[in-house]
């Protein structure tokens, strides 16, 4: 009895070890999707597997939806779960567990933790919307691809493809819209959209939109654009008539013409005409044109002509106009200097002199300066005045224009036997005023001398009394004489 005792005890501590090992071994298994997420679209295919870890056989698995033991197609044995097309009624709560057999019998294993499986329809698809709608686009028109579906309460990814690519052109995908500023040729094509659903672990696609085409077709020529009178520069008050001429043959339904950039209205603009009336300097700016020619039920413009630059300026001033000499007389066979000078630089300036309306030269010149021109003078058997005048063509941005007339100027041309006449005559003169010169510097002296005489004279004589000649008789007159030293004199001087 003793000593079955410790036999006792040792079946009884391999019973409890065993249970306790059995007990370790049969963990809770784990239950997941294979697809690693947890929502499907109705139709799809459901996997879900049951995962668990131990060294025994393991003999079956069971899987719970709801708690409720589901039914499957496939064999008990294995792991794994399949829904071939999901309704919305197999969405809910799923679990599993697993069992093994052995001398105590079927054992099964803790329920897993559950994982829930969400059934959601297929997102609807789209419509692909161009706006404006147009049968034909023409280069530089705007438009805008709008991808519209009904609402839906996620976050959502927008594609767009030409062609079967992707745009790569369209950078925020949050936006069901893609604007296109400037259409080119290039972006004609066939055009189509998707949305992506995002959340739930995955990414769900819509289908794609149908597809929509797109033409564009390149700007008609660009016309050209005509001044009449063709040059640029202008005077202020002058008319100028701009002519918008198409490439032939196109047919042409509508002109217009603009002002840096800003349309001109006027009552034979739609014909390609366009008048300004006494120009002024406020017109002075660029100026192009366009037009419009039917095609597919559209109007398409053409590309704008080149620009063309009115330039506005005043009336040229007359030039300056001199001679030397410039007392105008001259010498027959003398030379005579004509100066002609315009107030304002230009870029290329020729000088005309004229006589007599006759035009004698042209000089052109680079430079501000004063054209010149010598002439040798002969006299004529008419008139010794002859009439000389100047004016100048100025190069303005590609027109010449012509000044008025200078100020006239005179040229008188004496003849050589008046001049040596003349030239007597001066000698002449000279010499009569230097004679007069003389005989008045003659008088004058001579007056000096005679007013020095009469002060000698008039000299008081002391203790002597001088008695005039006419109160005193001949022979006192003697005696006075030879006692006076005052008229003590040679003898030619009394006489005199």
């Amino acid at each position: 009895m003793y000593n079955m005792l410790p036999a006792c005890l040792l079946l009884l501590l391999y019973l409890l070890v065993e249970l306790n090992l059995c007990e370790a071994v049969l963990q809770r298994p784990q239950i997941f999707f294979s697809a690693s997420y947890a929502t499907y679209l109705t139709g799809e295919a459901v996997f879900l597997e049951c995962q668990a870890t131990t060294d025994f056989t393991i003999h079956g698995y069971k899987f719970f939806k709801n708690n409720q033991e589901v039914h499957r197609m496939e064999a008990s044995s294995l792991n794994k779960y399949k829904i071939r097309a999901a309704k919305g009624n197999d969405a809910g709560s799923y679990t599993c567990l697993y069992w093994i057999s052995d001398a105590r019998g079927k054992q099964e294993s803790e329920v897993s933790f559950p994982v829930s499986l969400s059934i959601i329809d297929q997102p609807s698809t789209p419509s692909l919307l161009v706006k404006p709608q147009q049968a034909l686009y023409f280069e530089g028109e705007a438009v805008t691809l709008d991808c519209e579906h009904p609402s839906i309460n996620s976050q959502i990814t927008y594609y767009f493809y030409k062609d079967t690519n992707r745009l790569s052109s369209y950078f925020d995908t949050s936006k069901s819209k893609h604007h296109i500023s400037s259409l080119s040729t290039k972006d004609s094509g066939t055009y189509d959209c998707e949305y992506l659903v995002l959340g739930h672990q995955r990414t769900i696609p819509s289908g794609k939109s149908t597809q929509l085409t797109i033409t564009v077709t390149a700007l008609s020529s660009s016309p050209l654009l005509k001044f009449q009178p063709s040059y640029t520069t202008f005077i202020n008050g002058e008319n100028l008539t701009m002519e918008c001429e198409a490439p032939s043959p196109v047919y042409v339904t509508l002109y217009r013409f603009y002002k840096e950039g800003e349309e001109l209205k006027g009552p034979s603009s739609h014909r390609g005409i366009y008048t300004l009336q006494n120009i002024t300097k406020e017109d002075q700016a660029e100026y192009t044109c366009m037009y419009w020619s039917p095609k597919t039920n559209r109007e398409i413009p053409s590309t704008q002509s080149p620009t063309k630059q009115l330039y506005v300026i005043d009336p040229l001033h007359p030039p300056l106009f001199f001679v030397d000499p410039p007392s105008g007389r001259i010498w027959d066979g003398g030379n005579v200097t004509l100066y002609c000078a315009a107030p304002e630089e230009y870029e290329r300036t020729k000088f005309h002199f004229l006589k007599d309306k006759d035009e004698i030269i042209t000089v052109p010149t680079y430079k501000k300066r004063p054209a010149s021109v010598t002439i040798n003078m002969r006299k004529s058997n008419g008139t010794s005045a002859i009439k000389y005048f100047c004016l100048y063509t100025a190069e303005i941005k590609g027109r010449s224009l012509l000044s008025p007339n200078s100020p006239q100027i005179e040229i008188i041309v004496v003849a050589k036997g008046s001049l040596l006449w003349l030239i007597a005559f001066g000698v002449g003169a000279g010499i009569a005023v230097l004679l007069v010169i003389i005989g008045l510097i003659y008088w004058i002296l001579l007056a000096k001398k005679d007013s020095k005489k009469d002060t000698e004279e008039s000299k008081p004589v002391h203790n002597t009394t001088i008695l005039q000649p006419s109160h005193i008789g001949p022979q006192a007159r003697s005696r006075v004489d030879a006692k006076s030293p005052h008229y003590n004199l040679p003898r030619s001087m009394k006489m005199a």
